[in-house]
């Protein structure tokens, strides 16, 4: 561990030695936990050839949208790079390339993975609803002991899929929405997986994801 840190901190080093010409671009960062304990200590903006380091102390911490408004750069980056942990684990993650207003997974390894969204003075015009991903997901009740209801946005979709996971990241059920004229698309869930058999009680998340967004919400089911 001790010499992963100070590998870190060679390369953190290196960077800030670069330094950042004329600032003029505004720069934000938007992080959604997804369920997932987050803390980003630090932001490296990348424009080749230059980068520069922003202490980022706390970014993500808590269980809802999290914005950070960074000092004007120079311009749009080519890549930013996030370091901090996740669920206590030391996390360094890459978005090479960001689209405004697009999310990105962090690198962790589950499908369940904290979501980051980058936006700015770009000159491009860009919908910023999706910056409340967490809006198109609604689960009725929280605690399951017969069914429960799910609800979404279906964004252009007939049958958009919600998928429900188990605490370890596995997918046991996947539900089929009908979309109604609402533009709200449901669907229920009876505590069945996908072969009609109970499943333990326990924690479970509700996952519905596009091309825009990923929208999380736990679920606790009791028998």
């Amino acid at each position: 561990m001790k010499e992963r840190c100070a590998g870190l901190a060679v390369v953190l080093i290196s960077l800030v030695a670069f330094g950042v010409g004329n600032a003029q671009q505004e720069f934000h960062g938007v992080i959604d936990p997804n369920t997932k304990d987050v803390s980003v200590q630090t932001a490296i903006i990348i424009m080749t050839p230059d980068a520069d380091t922003f202490p980022t102390p706390g970014w993500g911490e808590g269980t809802t949208l999290d914005t950070f408004d960074f000092p004007p750069i120079a311009r749009w980056p080519d890549t930013v790079v996030l370091l901090g942990t996740i669920a206590s684990q030391p996390n360094v993650s890459h978005f090479p390339d960001p689209v405004a207003y697009v999310w990105y997974r962090f690198e962790y390894g589950s499908p369940i993975a904290p979501m980051a969204l980058f936006y700015g003075t770009t000159g491009v015009e860009e919908s910023r609803s999706a910056i409340q991903p967490l809006q198109r997901l609604n689960v009725s009740p929280s605690v399951v002991t017969s069914q429960m209801v799910v609800r979404v946005q279906s964004l252009g979709s007939d049958r958009p899929v919600v998928e429900v996971y188990d605490a370890a990241g596995n997918v046991v059920r996947s539900l089929n929405c009908t979309a109604g004229a609402d533009g709200l698309a449901e669907a229920t869930w009876n505590r069945e997986d996908g072969l009609g058999h109970l499943v333990p009680e326990g924690v479970y998340f509700c996952r519905y994801a596009t091309s825009e967004a990923v929208a999380v919400r736990k679920v606790l089911v009791a028998h």
